[in-house]
């Protein structure tokens, strides 16, 4: 049986950044040790083969449990993988909440959420976003004296990077100053958020123990307004070793009746220099249209128009161009909302 142990280790065992929590990681383990000892009491009656058979139907479940709980990331590969070329997408969400405010000032909410199909994210990532939450996977909430506790297992964003998920927020205002944090008990993990305005400059802070890279990361960002004309900036610490992810930034934005001019010059990692990355960006609004158009250093082009129907209903038109990647996307659609 050394070899069938050898397998199941390494198939089975909980790594350290391994998206599975502590409660699933631990049913997959009973349930393999379960089938590891049967392949065991097999082995000693010399059928070798139902052994193995044993031991393959462990890997299988562990597989099963592990894409389950890479959550979205996976559906959205495969749909991506298979579309190529014109194809249909439709999908809903529905969004279902109740609150109650009792005598005493505390207000308690309760929802849930129900959706199906594939959202075409054409204004942000261009991806298809596979829906589909348990109906039973509740949110709660609890507000009181301008502070809310929220109770929502793998359902809030990390307040860093929002491909994570935490457990529980909660969130507040100190001095005019709005304060926001969230935490998950299984994988203690935690992050924060600190915003507000101090002598007409806005100045929000972020961070966190968990971001994409596994580890910790800080981000402050800075803007001020002057009329129609805006300066920004941010600095950004990650733990990652070799300084990378390190990026600070510079930018400016220039509103001119209907049309907004956004620049921002990019010092990507600790090593790199301003401006060896860069954003542009012009965007339109007026009445019921809005239109933007997007590139940066790597020629990569965004070009988005929505328009409002009325009742609900607009209609959008996107096309992405990003050079040597396969993300080329252009969507037409209607989307309905009430």
């Amino acid at each position: 049986m050394l070899a069938a142990e050898a397998t199941y280790a390494a198939i089975a065992a909980p790594t350290a950044g391994n998206a599975t929590t502590l409660a699933t990681a631990g049913t997959t383990y009973a349930t393999a040790q379960a089938l590891l000892t049967d392949a065991e009491q097999i082995e000693q009656t010399n059928d070798l083969a139902a052994g193995r058979a044993a031991v393959a139907a462990a890997t299988s479940a562990t597989a099963a449990n592990t894409a389950r709980d890479a959550g979205p990331a996976a559906p959205n590969a495969a749909a991506r993988a298979t579309r190529n070329g014109m194809f249909f997408e439709s999908y809903y969400d529905l969004d279902v909440s109740v609150s109650a405010a009792l005598d005493n000032g505390i207000t308690v909410a309760l929802g849930f959420d129900m959706c199906a199909g594939n959202k075409i994210d054409y204004n942000d990532d261009d991806v298809l976003e596979a829906q589909g939450v348990d109906i039973g996977d509740a949110d709660v909430s609890v507000s009181y004296a301008g502070w809310t506790l929220a109770v929502d297992q793998d359902g809030i964003d990390n307040l860093f990077d929002d491909s994570q998920q935490e457990d529980m927020s909660v969130s507040g205002s100190v001095a005019g100053m709005s304060v926001a944090f969230t935490t998950d008990q299984e994988n203690s993990t935690t992050s924060y958020k600190l915003s507000g305005t101090v002598a007409g400059v806005a100045v929000t802070a972020t961070g966190t123990d968990n971001d994409d890279n596994g580890g910790s990361a800080t981000k402050i960002a800075v803007s001020y307004a002057m009329g129609d004309l805006t300066l920004k900036g941010s600095v950004e610490d990650e733990s990652k070793a070799d300084g990378t992810e390190d990026d600070s930034t510079v930018g400016v934005s220039y509103k001119m009746d209907a049309l907004t001019f956004g620049y921002t010059s990019i010092k990507p990692g600790s090593a790199g220099s301003f401006g060896d990355e860069w954003d542009f960006s012009v965007a339109y609004a007026a009445g019921d249209v809005a239109a933007s158009f997007a590139t940066d250093e790597t020629e990569a082009t965004t070009f988005i128009v929505d328009y409002a129907l009325g009742g609900g209903a607009s209609a959008f038109a996107a096309m992405h161009d990003k050079a040597g990647t396969d993300n080329d996307l252009t969507a037409l659609g209607l989307t309905f909302a009430f």
